[in-house]
């Protein structure tokens, strides 16, 4: 399909499904019209309401119209299929957040729908259109770094859930929440896209502070094509975040730091490859935004599917489980 501008229903307002609300108002190929969030205040403390927007209240409404181009699940994962389904019964064009799911089996099921009805789909790993993710591919095919070694995956955080994420209790939760499923899954997804197909190692340490608390301290390994992907990840300590991916090579490394920045990292330090726009989240959520206009468009792929993000699930899943 092609169309100038895409109509689009949003299911799950919290801070993700705002952001993406806000960044979609703003591009020229789509508009979001209608929503749904349990919360009927969900919109409240937005800077600016966004017009032409109904916030319906029951997920039945959001169901009604027959003019949606596009369904975006932005809602915990438990529930995320329920949406998925109910898009695919109007013939609505799917882009969902990740995990699919907190069952593996009903993800594969999921994944089997969806590949049998003819719609576009996609996943939101951020890295799909993010500068630094295209960048740091062309770079280690042109050989800067000479032959990738595999990479180095370090997060830290104060607290979890981070505090602009307070509000949604389900990330602290082992059920459905924790650092390796809402962080550790986009660079799983990087690895995957950079290396290929990922295996968990073992041995794997990890620590829970209670059994339905989510994890807050991981030590493991992912086995590439290209070298090993170590994972140090650890919540605690009253400190500054740290987010950082390292790709190594023979002859240099390329490190993403704060998810967006890349840089070039020799021994005689790091020199920047983007300039300070590209570096920005938001050119990364805007890039995924085009990406997602020009894949309906033609149908061409450019974004992760629901088979890489059910590959990304099992390896996540694998970990913590």
């Amino acid at each position: 399909m092609s169309k100038e501008i895409y109509r689009v229903a949003i299911v799950g307002l919290g801070a993700v499904g705002k952001r993406m609300l806000t960044n979609m108002k703003a591009h020229p190929r789509f508009d979001p019209v209608i929503g749904f969030d349990l919360a009927p205040d969900a919109l409240d403390g937005m800077a600016e309401k966004p017009a032409g927007f109904d916030l319906v209240t029951s997920s039945q409404a959001l169901f009604d119209p027959d003019d949606i181009d596009l369904l975006y699940v932005s809602t915990p994962p438990q529930s995320h299929a329920e949406f998925v389904y109910g898009g695919l019964e109007k013939g609505w064009n799917i882009l969902c957040e990740k995990p699919l799911g907190i069952s593996l089996e009903a993800s594969e099921e999921l994944t089997r729908a969806i590949n049998d009805h003819d719609v576009m789909q996609a996943v939101n790993f951020v890295f799909s259109g993010a500068p630094a993710m295209h960048a740091a591919r062309q770079h280690i095919s042109d050989g800067l770094i000479g032959t990738p070694l595999g990479a180095e995956l370090t997060l830290k955080f104060s607290t979890w859930p981070r505090g602009w994420q307070a509000h949604a209790s389900w990330l602290g939760g082992r059920d459905q929440g924790g650092m390796m499923r809402e962080v550790g899954s986009h660079y799983a997804y990087l690895s995957q896209e950079l290396f290929g197909p990922l295996a968990l190692k073992a041995p794997l340490i990890i620590e829970f502070p209670a059994h339905d608390q989510a994890e807050t301290m991981v030590m493991a390994q992912w086995q590439s094509g290209h070298g090993p992907v170590s994972v140090n990840a650890r919540v605690g300590g009253n400190r500054q975040d740290i987010v950082r991916y390292r790709v190594l090579g023979d002859e240099g490394c390329l490190v993403f730091e704060n998810w967006y920045q890349l840089f070039h990292e020799t021994p005689d330090g790091l020199k920047p490859l983007l300039d300070t726009r590209a570096a920005e989240p938001l050119s990364a959520y805007m890039g995924q935004i085009d990406q997602l206009a020009l894949q309906l468009d033609d149908g061409g792929k450019r974004l992760a599917d629901f088979a890489d993000a059910l590959a990304v699930q099992r390896l996540i899943e694998a970990m913590i489980r």
